[in-house]
């Protein structure tokens, strides 16, 4: 038959594998496990009708009176069964794997789309021509797309993707579910956020470590979408910068051509109005600009006057966009306020205005804005809004949850640690839907986990650099970065910190931006120098003459190489570079330090310098030998040793000391070596 004979050739030609992004090496082992990684996540299509007729299906390809139906029904029959003319069956038996029920006649069982026409259609399908649509009705090239199942297991399923139906045979699982994800493999369909979350899940263990044979692919398409044509930048590096923050907006805003579908204001005083217009400027695909409250300058008034919008959005109340701004604008196109009694009133009011419905939705803190404005180039991949919550708060406002249940939001991802976006916020979400959290030690390595997750090995036109000191210069660059799904990375001015020079380096990127002058993205920076993490280093040993002192440097960016300079007194000691110092006598009286300067390939260049020892002793002398309080004159004089100079008369019991009247005149029976040894044994110090 004409299946059989497909599936022989499939299994001794090379596979042919299309220009996927994200394709393994003919030559890589493949486990099940690593299908969710080949398959690109997008929202499912609904703006396009689905029409089953759209699908040419049960076709009789090999012209032998069987369609595609009865080939797999003479396929998977357990028995062996006869064919009479016109492709009437006798004899077969079949087993649903989905529910193991049997049945004995072609009628009792039905032929499942393992993945359902209407689910293709929403993945992808609705932009296909129609023979790649008729293929995929009929495909017999792969044993697993067609399947034969019992009616009741097959209206269960209906269109249902993995995330909302898997079958009750338990031991098909993992089967059914390796299947599906191959299948929207080979047609290079898309899968959603929930849909992505059900494959991994059941793709683990001793089923995701099954190695897998990828099959020929056949419809190519590129993941993600690529940038706007009206939209490129150079190869290599550039900047995006003006004199101050109105004239970097600008900068941004001119990328964009004149007639865009809208334009979003927002005050340039404080960030989280403008945060939320970003994500909503990038779905709309218009520009974001700034402006002061009380009145718009006129270099901003004249580039919207250039863009021509067919509408302006003004994020935010009259108390932080004036009346007087949104009467300027009003010359130009339409004008709709959004705004709330808080920021997150007002973010909630610019999301609804700008999205219609979003299976995916990114939940930042409005407090500080380095991870919402990282988080809207991955916003823009996904189509997704960037919901601003109090992430000190336990729990977010119902008005939060009732925008997100008007979305259709069926998954989110808090990004930012627990100190950005609280826990509580955390388990309120998850009783709801598919949670998870991106996080990292700081805001920078925050920006570069984000990054990784929502592009990995996606290509992206561009990469965003802005500062993550401050906002006005990059939030005109997060709209931008969300119209060309690219990724937005933060960095201090003079370096680009480790988290974020790693991923993006990998990203390997055709162009990478600087949002802003070189006061705030260096150029330095911009070449994703990494900074290199370095550790205050101390003195271990005894700075004594002899000793031998060593450094601990401390913990350093891994790779780093090492030089030492030792120290006395703040000035370099002649020859001494290495990790030990031995303390010789020229460095008595001396404090002891020493400086370590780290290098990497790639990073900065860093020294930092212990702090210093006590000053170094001199060499300790032999201890004297311990001398009694008395003594007799020296032998053969009437003097006393120098050591006990205090003569004491033994018939008057007085005691002179040296300089007294009778001092010279006296000649001692004893000699003391303090006044106090001598009135110890009842001796009393003479008058004169």
């Amino acid at each position: 038959m004409f299946r059989r004979a497909l599936l022989a050739a499939a299994t001794t030609a090379a596979l042919i594998l299309s220009p996927l992004a994200a394709q393994p090496a003919q030559s890589a082992a493949v486990t099940a496990a690593d299908l969710p990684t080949l398959l690109r996540v997008q929202a499912a299509d609904t703006a396009h009708k689905y029409d089953r007729a759209a699908f040419e299906h049960w076709i009789d390809a090999d012209g032998d009176g069987c369609n595609t139906r009865y080939e797999v029904l003479i396929d998977e029959s357990t028995t062996p069964v006869t064919i009479t003319d016109r492709c009437t069956l006798t004899g077969g038996t079949w087993v649903s794997p989905y529910d193991g029920l049997a049945a004995s006649s072609p009628a009792e069982i039905e032929i499942d789309h393992v993945v359902a026409l209407a689910e293709a259609w929403r993945s992808g399908a609705w932009a296909w021509t129609p023979q790649q649509r008729r293929d995929f009705a009929n495909d017999l090239g792969v044993a697993y797309a067609l399947t034969a199942a019992s009616t009741v297991s097959n209206q269960a399923k209906a269109d249902k993707d993995p995330a909302r139906w898997i079958p009750t045979n338990d031991a098909y699982r993992c089967e059914y579910v390796t299947s599906w994800a191959l299948i929207k493999y080979r047609w290079s369909l898309t899968i959603d956020d929930a849909e992505r979350a059900a494959i991994a899940s059941t793709l683990t263990g001793d089923c995701g470590a099954t190695e897998i044979t990828l099959p020929t692919v056949m419809v190519t398409t590129q993941a993600p979408t690529p940038a706007p044509a009206d939209i490129t930048f150079p190869a290599g590096t550039s900047r995006l910068a003006g004199a101050d923050r109105f004239d970097t907006a600008i900068a941004v805003s001119k990328k964009y051509p004149t007639g865009v579908p809208a334009v979003f204001v927002a005050t340039s005083t404080n960030f989280p109005d403008a945060l939320s217009a970003a994500a909503a400027a990038a779905h709309l695909g218009g520009p974001l600009l700034l402006t002061p409250t009380s009145s718009l300058p006129a270099k901003v008034l004249a580039e919207i006057k250039r863009l021509k919008p067919k509408q302006i959005f003004i994020a935010g109340g009259p108390s932080v966009v004036s009346e007087a701004v949104r009467r300027s604008l009003t010359r130009v196109a339409p004008v709709q306020r959004l705004g709330g009694s808080s920021r997150y009133e007002t973010g909630q009011r610019v999301i609804e205005r700008a999205f219609s419905s979003a299976e995916h939705a990114l939940i930042a803190t409005g407090r500080t804005f380095p991870d919402a404005l990282a988080a809207t180039g991955a916003a823009g991949a996904r189509s997704a809004p960037v919901v601003l919550v109090d992430g000190a708060a336990s729990s977010v406002p119902s008005a939060t949850l009732g925008m997100l249940k008007k979305l259709g939001v069926k998954s989110v991802t808090i990004v930012g640690s627990t100190g950005a976006v609280s826990s509580g916020i955390e388990t309120q979400l998850r009783r709801t839907y598919s949670t998870s959290r991106i996080g990292g030690a700081d805001r920078y390595a925050t920006a570069a986990n984000i990054n990784n997750a929502f592009f990995g090995k996606a290509k992206a036109p561009v990469a965003f650099l802005a500062t993550g000191q401050n906002f006005p210069d990059a939030l005109a660059g997060a709209a931008l970065a969300g119209r060309l799904k690219s990724p937005v990375y933060i960095t201090t001015a003079g370096c680009v910190p480790a988290a974020g020079r790693e991923s993006l380096a990998a990203l390997r990127v055709r162009s990478t931006v600087a949002l802003g002058g070189t006061s705030v993205v260096s150029g330095t920076a911009l070449a994703n120098t990494g900074c290199l993490a370095a550790a205050t280093p101390r003195i271990s040993g005894s700075a004594t003459v002899g000793s031998k002192l060593s450094v601990q440097r401390g913990t350093w960016t891994s790779g780093t190489s090492f030089r030492h300079q030792w120290l006395a007194n703040g000035a370099v000691i002649s020859g001494a570079t290495g990790s030990t110092l031995t303390v010789t006598s020229g460095m008595v009286g001396k404090r002891l330090s020493v400086r370590v300067t780290g290098s990497k390939s790639g990073y900065t260049t860093s020294t930092t310098t212990s702090a210093a020892t006590a000053a170094v002793p001199k060499k300790a002398t032999a201890p004297q030998p311990s001398r009694p309080s008395s003594t007799g004159p020296v032998a053969g004089t009437w003097n006393c040793p120098s050591w006990a100079p205090i003569k004491g008369n033994a018939s008057s019991m007085i005691y002179h000391v040296p300089g007294g009247a009778f001092y010279s005149r006296t000649n001692p029976e004893k000699c003391f070596s303090s006044e106090s040894a001598a009135k110890a044994v009842g001796y009393r110090k003479s008058k004169r």
